[in-house]
């Protein structure tokens, strides 16, 4: 039997590979009510033994939902809820995003018809998509104990099944469309920056053990790594800055040196010991090692008693806008990675550079950082690097005339309207949190201690005065010089011998 794919069309009933022999996909509303504990104080066993369950489970690479206290900021609230498509159980079934619900469907029937080289065989086309699924759902009963339970709790296990299918097709045949295909998205370019942007979101995430089942059967061994690598590349891709013909050379060194160097002590381009790292569970948590790799933070059980560490004697707490640490010989310089690890402190004989990774800033960038912090807080230290930097970044950034330092420096590219949206967008985000006291300890240090170098300062205050004193005598004695010059020139003298002196003609007299 044969029928063009073009007319096939996938309806929720169409899977029935349940062993309830009923399917729906569930389009009705199946709004999350939200359930309220009260804890009453009785047997200390009962308590303790719910407490053990949940420490039994903590192992599990759970998805958290946003905390309170951080959602409750009512000028960040917008940045944790889908606006366009909803991935999940979590925001799975609200009004305002049922629309995408068919496109979903649409984009499922797409990704099923590309695996089919013949477009004719129908038979072969419902095969492809019952294995796909009995594949998701083989694996939905598992990561289902990813995701808090009152939330997903509403949906049967068919229903989550499908929901899982329909998310992991859709999110495949969204990144593919995009990055190689993208006459086939058949969306506006406002509706897919709006779905990259909510594909994001720590509530709406997919376990990767779901795309990995879709990735295989879709294209074969690829990794599904390097498909959301591209993903990112797109999404953080950056103005390229003009280079000297001296940068361009110490690059070409520093790449063949660390190419040798990789070789012959198998370590990363930074020229530090990869260390192995778990798979993510999670686009989120991909994304978050992108931004700060697999370097920690530093701990109390690694570092001295924060009150008695030494690099903390020379930092006293206090930052310093950009404008102001300009003023006194420290300059800014983009790091050559964009790890949000890779900031560090030079000094030089009067002044320092400060290496900052480059960071691109547009629309989706604040509710991308708000996302990965609000990560960071289930994770807890010492994985709260992007929370620091933010932190960082917003003690630099006081007004648009930072902002300004920072970019013309090649630090921040933004295509936001001008630098002062910038500084709100840091200092918004900045709110109500608090860095981890050992990020960036050394750098602050540095900083503070060429602060309060006096006499580097000092120098560095009437470096103005003493270059225009210099500049401006110098140039009277170069005019001084030349005139001198000139008239000795134009006006030469004749040689004074005294008796010896020769006659000015050459003529000889006759006696």
């Amino acid at each position: 039997m044969s029928a063009n794919l073009q007319e096939i069309v996938i309806s929720p009933h169409d899977i029935t590979m349940s062993s309830t022999g009923q399917s729906h996909y569930g389009w009705q509303d199946s709004t999350m009510a939200d359930t309220s504990e009260e804890i009453h104080y009785g047997s200390l066993d009962s308590m303790m033994a719910a407490t053990n369950e949940e420490i039994n489970v903590s192992n599990l690479p759970k998805f958290p939902k946003v905390p309170s206290t951080i959602r409750q900021i009512k000028q960040n609230e917008q940045c944790y809820d889908p606006s366009l498509v909803s991935i999940g159980p979590y925001h799975h079934g609200k009004d305002e995003l049922k629309e995408m619900e068919k496109l979903k469907v649409r984009f499922a029937r797409q990704f099923v018809k590309d695996c089919v080289n013949d477009v004719n065989q129908l038979e072969r086309y419902k095969e492809k998509y019952q294995e796909m699924y009995r594949r998701v759902e083989q694996v939905a009963s598992r990561v289902r104990k990813y995701y808090i339970e009152d939330a997903s709790s509403q949906l049967k296990n068919e229903e989550f099944a499908q929901m899982m299918f329909f998310d992991g097709c859709f999110i495949l045949q969204f990144l593919f469309c995009l990055l190689k295909q993208p006459e086939k998205l058949k969306m506006s370019s406002h509706d897919v920056v709006l779905v990259a942007r909510d594909l994001f979101l720590l509530e709406n995430q997919l376990p990767f053990e779901v795309l990995n089942e879709l990735t295989r059967l879709r294209f074969g061994g690829e990794n599904i790594d390097e498909l959301f690598n591209a993903f990112f590349n797109h999404i953080r891709s950056k103005p390229t800055q003009r280079e000297s013909c001296r940068e361009k050379t110490k690059k070409h060194l520093l790449t063949i040196s660390n190419f040798f160097r990789r070789i012959l002590l198998c370590t990363d381009p930074k020229g530090q010991m990869t260390a192995p790292c778990k798979p993510a569970a999670h686009l989120l948590e991909l994304f978050h090692f992108t931004f700060v790799g697999s370097k920690e933070v530093p701990d109390a059980s690694t570092r001295k008693s924060w009150y008695r560490d030494d690099s903390r004697k020379t930092w006293s707490g206090r930052y310093f806008p950009a404008k102001e640490l300009r003023n006194v010989g420290i300059h800014f310089k983009p790091s050559e990675t964009s790890l949000f690890t890779d900031v560090e402190f030079r000094r030089t004989l009067l002044a320092g550079r400060l290496y900052i990774p480059p960071l691109s800033i547009d629309d989706s960038t604040k509710p991308l950082l708000l996302n990965l912090v609000a990560y960071e807080a289930f994770l807890g230290a010492p994985n709260d690097w992007v929370t620091s930097y933010v932190c960082f970044m917003d003690s630099l950034i006081d007004n648009p005339e930072d902002v300004n330092e920072l970019r013309t420096k090649g630090v921040l590219f933004s295509t936001l309207g001008n630098d002062k949206e910038v500084a709100e967008l840091f200092n918004q985000i900045s709110d109500y949190l608090v860095p981890n006291p050992y990020a960036y300890v050394e750098v602050k240090s540095a900083i503070e201690s060429h602060y309060r170098n006096g006499f580097k300062r000092w120098i560095l205050h009437y470096k103005g005065p003493i270059y225009s004193f210099v500049l401006k005598y110098s140039f009277i004695y170069g005019l001084i010089v030349s005139a001198i010059k000139a008239y000795v020139v134009i006006v030469p003298t004749s040689p004074d011998l005294g008796i010896c002196k020769m006659p000015a003609t050459n003529v000889t007299l006759n006696p």
